[in-house]
């Protein structure tokens, strides 16, 4: 049975093996996740879509062609508004296997009310409530992305259950707190303090949080007095608007390429982590250097898909891939010392059992000089580890 949708056994069976294939990624691990992907049609949360570059557009109401049904129903990030139009942020419907894995991160139970800031479509308001079977606010800053998931909440009949509300996440919504759960669906840097008094006691926070140039996901709830927040699983998102993101706490934005310069490529310059690794070396070093970010250059003076990840200081950068080698762009006065940096901490990363990335956790703590207050991560720990 297909959720505010005619039901087809075409569709259900689309809709099952879309299901099933992300329960055999390890996306999915519960019998409730896996049911709401098989009953909530993604589909009805698109209105047009980009996808390898081209455009997509649905007509309402109709269920789209085979071809474009692949590609709904497949682990694909579909970009829905590219940012172009003045005043209409970046939005998309995130792939769906991080998705399921948020879904799963926020143990969701029936009788749970969650707060979701960054609507985007829609559909994973709708996936909530499927779980959840309770009342579900989204809060998107896009007006034009609001009203698109708006839209497609009311024609599956669910918009007594599900509200989208168009405004700033930063806010929260005080109104109807107190939340059992807050999920964020956008690049964070860190937590308002609003957001923590209209959790509940023992609720739970899951937010992508600003580390080493991406935005690994991050669960946080209370200890006591102290706010903690424990790597769920590596991934990136768009980043927030305003005051949830401020340019300020970067001290690079991979948004912004480094000028082109001749590069040098020292080659197995430090020892092969391979892809696999490449995530947990990373996590390593942002949680040893804060100058670790992800920094992509002008033009193709060396493979990115090897790694992009890099210590930047004064136009300067370093990059560690995972073949082993190491590149450099700028004076040699600057990278001389970035490059010693990053085979220091690639030894020390190897001699203490290359620890995973979701044994990190953090301590958040007001950070100082912010004109829109936020908790970020202060200090980085190790399960394995012992500083």
């Amino acid at each position: 049975m297909t959720i505010g949708w005619t039901s087809t056994p075409e569709l259900d069976d689309r809709l099952a093996r879309y299901a099933d294939e992300l329960r055999e990624r390890g996306a999915i691990t519960t019998d409730a996740v896996r049911a709401a992907f098989a009953t909530v049609p993604r589909h009805a949360f698109l209105r047009s879509f980009y996808f390898r570059a081209d455009r997509h557009a649905l007509k309402p109401g109709e269920l789209p062609p085979s071809e474009l049904l692949d590609i709904i129903y497949a682990n694909n990030s579909l970009v829905t508004h590219d940012g172009r139009t003045p005043g209409q942020p970046m939005s998309s419907s995130s792939g769906p296997s991080v998705m399921a894995r948020m879904l799963e991160a926020l143990r969701l139970r029936p009788g749970l009310r969650v707060l979701e800031i960054g609507a985007g479509t829609g559909y994973n308001a709708a996936l909530i409530h499927a779980i959840t079977g309770a009342e579900v606010t989204a809060v998107e800053a896009g007006d034009a992305a609001a009203t698109e998931a708006a839209v497609a909440i009311a024609e599956l009949g669910l918009a007594e259950q599900i509200r989208i509300v168009h405004g700033d996440g930063y806010r929260g919504d005080p109104e109807r707190g107190r939340w059992d759960r807050i999920v964020v669906t956008c690049g964070i840097a860190g937590i308002p303090e609003g957001w923590l008094t209209q959790l509940a006691e023992d609720g739970l926070i899951v937010a992508p949080i600003a580390h080493a140039g991406v935005h690994p996901i991050l669960t946080v709830g209370r200890d006591t007095s102290t706010v903690v927040g424990q790597i769920a699983l590596w991934a990136d998102f768009m980043p927030a608007t305003g005051g949830l993101r401020p340019s300020s706490l970067s001290a690079h934005d991979p948004e912004n390429d480094i000028a082109t310069r001749p590069v040098h490529r020292l080659a197995g310059a430090t020892p092969m982590v391979g892809a696999e690794g490449y995530t947990d070396l990373t996590c390593y070093l942002a949680a040893r250097d804060e100058r670790t970010t992800r920094a992509y250059v002008e033009d193709d003076s060396f493979d990115p898909v090897a790694g992009m990840t890099a210590l930047v200081q004064d136009g300067a950068a370093a990059w560690i891939q995972h073949t082993g080698d190491l590149v450099v762009a700028g004076e040699a006065e600057h990278t001389g010392p970035l490059q010693a940096r990053l085979r220091e901490l690639a030894d020390r990363w190897i001699e203490a059992g290359k620890p995973a990335a979701t044994g990190w956790s953090t301590v958040f703590a007001p950070h100082p000089d912010l004109a829109a207050p936020l908790l970020t991560p202060s200090r980085w720990r190790h399960s394995d580890l012992r500083t």
